[in-house]
C-alpha cells in the first residue's frame, strides 16, 4: 500500500490548491443556477410601454380623454413634430409606439362617419404595438357606445366631457385575481439545473487534480525507482487507480452535498436520486478521462489548457450551457462522442418522467451505461499509453 499512501501524501501537500479549485468552481456553478432559475411569482404588474402622442387635431373631450387614458396605461414621452424626429425616436427606442391623431379626426369620429383612422407606428416585432393598439381601440369603442346610446351631438361639449369622464371611470374598474392553488412542480425540477451545470466543474477539477498527481508518478527518476522495487507494475497501477477513485468519490460527494441546499427535503425523491446516480457515473467517466490525460500531460501549463478546453468544449457542444433541443443535428452527432452529452440526455429524460417505472427510466439507465462505456474506453487507452511509455523507457 506504499503507492496508495504516497498518493494521499501528494493530495495532502496540494490540498489547499485543490480546495481552492473546488470552492471556486462550486461558487460559479451555484451562481449559474441562482441566476438561471427564475422563481414563479403570484404577483402581476402591468408593463408600461413608451408612447408618443402627436395630436394634429383640435383639442376635444375625445382626444383629451384618450390622452389621459394612455397616460395611465403607458409612459408618455416628449412629442416630436417632424417625420424624421419620429423615425429617430422609434429607431433609438426612445418611443416604442407613436400615435398620430390627424386633423379632423374628432369631428369625423363623433359624426359616426369613421372615414378617418389614427396613424399608429411601432417598433417592428415588438409587443408594444399590439398592446397599445388594443388599448386605443378599447377606449374608442367604449366612447362610441356612449355617444350612440345617448345620441350626443358632436357640438355638445358638456355631454362629451361627461362621456369622457364616464369612460374613464369604467376603464378604471378591475378584477382582483385570487390564486386558489400554487403551480405544482416536481422535486427534481428544483435541482436539475444544478446537476445540468455540474459537468463543467467536475471535468475541470478532476483533470487538474488527477493530472497533477499523475505527473509526480510519471517523473523519470521516481518512475525508475518504482520499477526497481519488487512491487509489480500491475499492483502499482491498481493502487493509483484506487487513489483516483477515492478522489473522484470525494469530489462527487462534495458536489452532492452542495446540491442538498437546492433539494432540501426532496433529496430522497426518486428523480433526485437518479440525478445523484447520474452524477456518480459521470464522475467515473471523468476520472478515466483524467487518468488518460495524466499519462499525456507533463507540464502544469498544459494541465490548465487541457482542463479549460475539455470542460468548456464538451459543455458547449453537449447541452450543458445551451439546451440540446437548440443544438443542430451536426453538433449533436459530434457531441454524442462525449460522455457529457449522454449525461445531459439522462437529466432531460429524468425531468420528463412523471411515473418512475422501468419502462420510463430505461432510457436513463441506457445513458448511464454509455457513460460507463466511455469510462472503460478511456481507462483502456490510459493503460495502453502507460504500457507503451514503459516499453519506450519514457
Amino acid at each position: 500500500m506504499q503507492v496508495f499512501n504516497v498518493y494521499f501524501k501528494i493530495i495532502k501537500r496540494n490540498f489547499l490548491t485543490l480546495m481552492i479549485y473546488i470552492i471556486v468552481f462550486i461558487f460559479f456553478i451555484v451562481l449559474f443556477v441562482m441566476t438561471g432559475n427564475s422563481q414563479p411569482t403570484a404577483n402581476f404588474s402591468e408593463w408600461k410601454s413608451r408612447v408618443m402622442i402627436v395630436n394634429q387635431d383640435t383639442e376635444s373631450p375625445l382626444t383629451a380623454g384618450l390622452n389621459d387614458y394612455l397616460a395611465s396605461k403607458a409612459t408618455l414621452v416628449k412629442t416630436a413634430h417632424t417625420k424624421d424626429a419620429i423615425s429617430d425616436a422609434l429607431f433609438y427606442n426612445d418611443a416604442e409606439y407613436v400615435l398620430t391623431i390627424p386633423n379632423g379626426f374628432s369631428a369625423d369620429f363623433l359624426s359616426g362617419t369613421h372615414s378617418m383612422a389614427l396613424d399608429e407606428q411601432s417598433v417592428p416585432n415588438s409587443t408594444a404595438g399590439m398592446q397599445m393598439n388594443l388599448v386605443v381601440q378599447k377606449y374608442l369603442d367604449m366612447f362610441r357606445l356612449y355617444v350612440e346610446a345617448d345620441h350626443v351631438s358632436p357640438n355638445d361639449t358638456a355631454a362629451l366631457r361627461q362621456i369622457a369622464d364616464q369612460v374613464k371611470s369604467d376603464l378604471k374598474k378591475s378584477t382582483d385575481v385570487v390564486w386558489t392553488g400554487a403551480v405544482q412542480t416536481k422535486a427534481v425540477d428544483s435541482i436539475a439545473s444544478y446537476y445540468s451545470y455540474l459537468p463543467y466543474s467536475m471535468i475541470s477539477i478532476m483533470i487538474i487534480a488527477v493530472a497533477n498527481i499523475m505527473q509526480v508518478f510519471t517523473k523519470r527518476d521516481l518512475k525508475m525507482r518504482i520499477q526497481c522495487s519488487p512491487t509489480r507494475a500491475t499492483k502499482i497501477n491498481l493502487h493509483l487507480l484506487l487513489g483516483n477513485v477515492c478522489l473522484a468519490l470525494v469530489v462527487w460527494f462534495l458536489m452532492v452535498l452542495v446540491s442538498v441546499y437546492f433539494a432540501g427535503d426532496s433529496i430522497f425523491d426518486k428523480g433526485v436520486l437518479l440525478l445523484i446516480a447520474n452524477a456518480f457515473v459521470l464522475s467515473i467517466a471523468t476520472l478515466s478521462m483524467s487518468f488518460m490525460f495524466g499519462y499525456l500531460v507533463k507540464s502544469r501549463g498544459a494541465q490548465q489548457s487541457i482542463a479549460n478546453v475539455c470542460a468548456l468544449g464538451m459543455c458547449f457542444v453537449s447541452g450543458v450551457f445551451v439546451p440540446q433541443y437548440l443544438l443542430g443535428d451536426t453538433v449533436k452527432q459530434i457531441a454524442s462522442f462525449t460522455p457529457t452529452y449522454w449525461y445531459v440526455s439522462a437529466i432531460d429524460n429524468i425531468r420528463s418522467i412523471s411515473t418512475f417505472s422501468w419502462a420510463n427510466t430505461k432510457q436513463v439507465y441506457m445513458s448511464m451505461l454509455i457513460q460507463l462505456g466511455f469510462a472503460a474506453a478511456f481507462l483502456v487507452i490510459a493503460l495502453l499509453i502507460g504500457r507503451q511509455r514503459k516499453k519506450a523507457g519514457v
